[in-house]
């Protein structure tokens, strides 16, 4: 009986994993109207990290916090080093912002880590954004996604089946969300007004899911054994949500402080005046990114002569 349950187990363990490999091929072959989006970065970044793989750089991780409302140029002339910006969608998980990219990195390298403040299990692992953007721009990719996650996201794929049909028909086009409007550095350089209408954020709880802590956790724990100098920093708020979740965000800084992985610079620093925001609470107009580039730059010539 008990030879019958362990071969059980093995069959349905091999059944899985097979499922889980034919996942990933058809995944790797399946295009969408990605193509022509600024989501493209997540290539470009990786690519420009493979040529600047033997050079101490400035590496900024993150969602589209990071893309649109920050200005890489200003962070190069600080420092006078390479600066490769991968921001580019939250939905893709914090997990594979920076597992795309780790091996890339080297002794010496300075990591900015700011990733939006949603901290649910959806956060981490990611959903549809993820499959649309690996499949499209680096499928390579999809060895970088764990065991669990791909369990995780099973849910996920017969809905990006669905949505890659809907958006099969997508041309180029321009604008700041077009693959045009990424700059050498990563950013979003196409010139952006603030819009009135900016949505709200949403299911924003201010609750950090446990296995979102134990990544962070990860995260600082390689940079240090690999010799690359972290630095993390919460990112641009609209001033509205901010005010209006000041109460999340402060139970998050207590989480984080409680399990050894603080932001090193205080949130409220980064939160800005309405105006200097383009379509969502975390896209800023080019001289809101400017401004949040310079506090940015005030904070690093600050930590980074601490102790590592």
């Amino acid at each position: 009986m008990k030879r019958f349950a362990a071969y059980t187990i093995l069959v349905a363990l091999i059944s899985l994993i097979g499922f889980l490999l034919l996942d990933m091929f058809l995944l790797s072959f399946t295009h969408n109207g990605s193509y022509y989006s600024h989501e493209k970065n997540v290539g470009l970044a990786y690519h420009r990290l493979e040529e600047l793989k033997d050079t101490n750089k400035i590496v900024i991780i993150g969602g589209s916090n990071g893309g649109f409302s920050i200005n890489s140029e200003l962070i190069h002339q600080a420092f006078n080093m390479p600066v490769v910006n991968t921001g580019t969608h939250a939905s893709i998980g914090v997990r594979m912002q920076f597992e795309i990219y780790k091996d890339l990195l080297r002794q010496g390298d300075i990591v900015i880590f700011c990733p939006e403040y949603h901290s649910t299990i959806d956060r981490l692992y990611g959903g549809t954004t993820l499959f649309r953007i690996l499949s499209t721009h680096l499928p390579q990719a999809y060895c970088h996604i764990s065991f669990l996650q791909w369990v995780y996201l099973q849910k996920y794929i017969g809905i990006y089946y669905t949505e890659t049909k809907s958006s099969s028909n997508v041309t180029e086009f321009d604008g700041p969300y077009s693959y045009k409007a990424v700059n050498e550095y990563g950013d979003i350089a196409w010139d952006r007004e603030h819009q009135d209408s900016i949505g709200n954020l949403k299911n924003f709880y201010g609750e950090i899911d446990d296995r979102i802590i134990a990544y962070y956790q990860y995260v600082h724990s390689y940079a240090e054994e690999k010799g690359v100098r972290l630095v993390f920093l919460p990112p641009t708020l609209i001033k509205k949500e901010y005010d209006l979740h000041i109460k999340q965000i402060d139970s998050m800084i207590v989480c984080f402080q409680q399990n050894g992985i603080p932001w090193q610079s205080p949130p409220s620093r980064y939160s800005f005046p309405d105006s200097l925001y383009f379509d969502t609470p975390y896209h800023m107009t080019p001289s809101g990114a400017n401004l949040r580039t310079e506090r940015m730059i005030e904070d690093l010539r600050r930590i980074l002569k601490q102790p590592n």
